[in-house]
């Protein structure tokens, strides 16, 4: 294997601090233009729900105003229908009543009503039978008059009670789904404010550690080996080193960088990929956990521009899987390589699949 001359690496490693520190400085703006999009998003999700919660306790109000007036309305009507019963009796008795003493002044024992009158003795006591009679007649009468509109209007009273319970029992329904409505929207806005929540604070970690990482002495990395240009069809060495810890989440999240930055059909390229990432977890100058690898600022675009998201949310291909185990398990075929570009950059290394590593 030929290598590059030292003086080479070591303007490669100058260039690599420069363009480390520029993408540094540059990404906290960035990530403070996420933050504030977030604390916005945040803040207008705080304030819907604090209306909606508003609104619900109006709501509550209305809908115990409502069952006050409905218990009120039904104590109400069952008062009504025990007058309508009693007044209905009061009248059905005084008709009976009446009934009774006409058929007493006309059928009193052998003599008549007529015979009553003519055994008056004089016109004056023919008169004043006549008249007792006709107003006993005339008294039943007006006292049935009187207990029949009693009894009209309490019938009317119940009527009107009666279709003030039914409008309130609907008003009351249609509080109820208002209600209902109102609630399933508090809670989705609930788990909105939530998940905007959980990402506000995952933003400002990761802006936490940036700022860190940006205060951090930047310590030159140069390749133990330093790597010559190789072409595709040269003879790939692969060796199996220590794997490292990982979990059924960082395996996909590792499977889908690979698939951003090397394809799905070259597997030398796609473990490549893998162990430059493997290489990182295990150098000091990187972080030691796969997630802040592949997230730290300014080094892997898939990550920052949301395309490994994406793929994420599509389902990575089984061949990028298959090479990102392999690579977590300690499978190697760049040596102690930390980094790679395009092969058509032009830049210096080893070239496998479409990048070239360095």
């Amino acid at each position: 294997m030929k290598f590059i001359n030292s003086r080479l690496c070591c303007r490669i490693g100058a260039l690599s601090i420069s363009v480390a520190l520029l993408l540094t400085y540059v990404f906290p703006v960035q990530a403070d233009d996420d933050i504030d999009d977030l604390e916005n998003a945040t803040s207008n999700l705080e304030s819907e729900l604090s209306g909606l919660n508003s609104e619900l306790e109006t709501l509550s109000r209305e809908l115990d105003a409502i069952t006050s007036k409905i218990q009120d309305t039904a104590s109400s009507l069952e008062k009504t229908r025990q007058e309508l019963a009693v007044a209905k009796g009061e009248e059905e008795a005084q008709y009976d009543a009446m009934t009774l003493r006409i058929q007493y002044m006309y059928e009193n024992g052998n003599s008549s009503f007529l015979e009553i009158l003519f055994s008056s003795k004089s016109m004056a006591e023919f008169l004043n039978n006549a008249e007792y009679y006709s107003s006993i007649i005339e008294y039943d009468r007006a006292v049935l008059d009187e207990l029949s509109e009693t009894r009209k209007q309490i019938a009317a009273k119940e009527k009107q009670l009666e279709e003030n319970q039914k409008y309130l029992n609907e008003l009351q329904n249609d509080l109820d789904q208002k209600e209902e409505e109102l609630n399933s929207k508090i809670s989705e806005t609930s788990a909105d404010l939530s998940e905007y929540t959980t990402k506000l604070e995952v933003a400002r970690e990761e802006a936490r550690r940036a700022e860190e990482e940006a205060k951090k002495e930047i310590i030159p990395v140069i390749p133990e080996k330093p790597a010559v240009n190789r072409p595709n069809n040269s003879t790939i060495e692969t060796t199996t080193r220590p794997g490292v810890e990982f979990t059924a989440t960082d395996l996909e999240l590792l499977a889908a960088l690979i698939e951003c930055e090397a394809g799905s059909r070259n597997y030398e390229g796609m473990l490549a990929v893998g162990s430059v990432v493997v290489n990182r977890m295990k150098h000091r100058d990187y972080p030691d956990t796969l997630y802040g690898v592949i997230y730290q600022s300014g080094q892997f675009s898939p990550a920052g521009d949301g395309k490994v998201e994406k793929v994420l949310a599509r389902g990575v291909k089984d061949s990028c899987v298959a090479a990102a185990q392999d690579a977590l398990n300690g499978k190697n075929n760049v040596g102690d390589c930390l980094s790679f570009r395009a092969s058509s950059s032009g830049h210096s290394g080893t070239i496998i699949g479409d990048n070239v590593f360095f």
